[in-house]
């Protein structure tokens, strides 16, 4: 079995493969003062709570956005299946063409959402990762990876509003029909959905004009914790939780 974790900024998303099936999926939060010990025993623990032998696991393969955590996250995967971990570097197959000034800048985040997406998708693909940090990228139909965007997410759009006010608060982040809100509470929450959802429509449609893309053949892909946030009533969205995992083990079977 192959164990694939997706390191982010704030949470590192795990899933558990058996051939092509994703057996079980699970989330902790990216703390950096976790020891490799720790972690590997939380690890166990989580998936034994679904009847799941970590001993059956033969490989890991990481991508990773928090570049302190990757000696840890080697041992871990020592302690799991007793081997060094696959991480999402240069020199790795990936199934596209990174069509960046340097391919190197593109996080390893960005590639494997990618990847994801174009094993699913052959058309024209724009894909938003609608986490802490949001990032929106198109992919062609050649296999192209041809650029995107990186903005706050919804979660920075809220914290801002808190860190800048004496007498605003964390509020919950939630959809709305209506613009206008009738307490501070209702106004925020209003402000912080239609901020974000917005700005990712506009983007997404300037994505769309510029590439002059027929929308009936390009697919809208949306991923992470704020991806039900994101309707538009211009384009239909594919909501797929977790592209990131299934990325990564679309490029393990390439590297087999």
């Amino acid at each position: 079995m192959l164990l694939a974790i997706d390191i982010e900024n704030r949470k590192a998303d795990f899933g558990l493969f058996d051939k092509d099936k994703m057996l079980y999926n699970f989330s902790i939060k990216s703390n950096q003062d976790r020891s490799a010990n720790e972690l590997s025993l939380l690890i166990k623990l989580l998936l034994r709570e679904k009847n799941i032998n970590s001993g059956e696991i033969d490989d890991l393969i990481i991508s990773s956005v928090v570049p302190e955590v990757d000696r840890t996250y080697e041992e871990v995967s020592k302690l799991i299946c007793g081997k060094s971990p696959i991480f999402i570097s240069a020199g790795l197959k990936i199934g596209i063409n990174i069509k960046y000034d340097n391919p190197k800048d593109v996080g390893s985040d960005r590639i494997i959402r990618a990847v994801g997406g174009k094993k699913l998708y052959k058309d024209n693909i724009v894909i938003i990762s609608a986490s802490s940090i949001t990032t929106i990228d198109y992919i062609n139909s050649k296999k192209e990876f041809l650029g995107g965007v990186i903005m706050p997410g919804a979660s920075l759009f809220q914290e801002s509003l808190a860190k800048e006010s004496a007498k605003l608060f964390q509020v919950e982040i939630k959809k709305s029909d209506k613009i206008l809100g009738n307490s501070t509470t209702k106004a925020m929450q209003k402000g912080i959905y239609f901020a974000y959802q917005k700005a990712i429509s506009a983007i997404v449609e300037e994505i769309i004009k510029e590439n002059d893309l027929d929308i009936k053949e390009t697919t809208i892909i949306s991923t992470g914790e704020f991806a039900k946030l994101l309707d538009d009533d211009n384009y239909k969205i594919q909501e797929i939780p977790y592209l990131g995992l299934f990325g990564l083990k679309t490029i393990y079977d390439l590297n087999r």
